[in-house]
């Protein structure tokens, strides 16, 4: 018997809050990718990667903003801050009409840029990367915890299990 789950379809918007005040909307947000650091164990037949409990790689996010105005001036100042995206995706049951669900990731970081490079053309909006450094990284899909990775206070959470607890109980 398949498994018959929802489709999660488009994002309906997009919003950036910098220290809880709004600087963007509708905007390209890429999210931090969690990778495991991993160790190498020798067989007698081989070597294979195995994942550290807890140990994560540096993490990185990426905002992209449209215009120069003050929210990219918040964005840009050489401080560590709290970055909050929200986004609403549209999801489509099997049996039922679609409803949109709602998106947030928390984000701890520091812009690694001081000014990012822009391009002016005439008649087209200016769109800027901003590249962080991430600490800390927490996201919720319709109210539920997914992930936790604090760097900083040695949490790595995922689907509800803490793999640094793990060794921090040990230590």
């Amino acid at each position: 018997m398949s498994a018959v789950i929802d489709l999660s379809g488009p994002v309906n918007g997009t919003t950036v809050y910098i220290n809880g005040n709004l600087v963007a909307r509708n905007t390209t947000i890429t999210l931090p990718e969690i990778t495991h650091v991993t160790a190498t164990v020798k067989t007698a037949l081989g070597e294979y990667e195995v994942p550290l409990f807890g140990l994560v790689e540096t993490m990185e996010a990426t905002v992209q903003k449209i215009g120069v105005d003050a929210g990219l001036a918040k964005a840009l100042t050489l401080e560590n801050k709290t970055y909050e995206f929200r986004w609403a995706q549209q999801v489509t049951p099997i049996n039922g009409s679609d409803r949109l669900e709602g998106c947030k990731a928390f984000i701890r970081g520091i812009p690694k840029v001081a000014a990012p490079s822009f391009e002016l053309n005439p008649g087209d909006s200016v769109e800027v990367d901003i590249p962080l450094s991430v600490t800390r990284y927490q996201l919720f899909i319709d109210g539920n915890e997914v992930l936790m990775v604090d760097k900083l206070s040695g949490i790595c959470r995922i689907n509800g299990e803490d793999y640094a607890n793990r060794i921090n109980s040990l230590l």
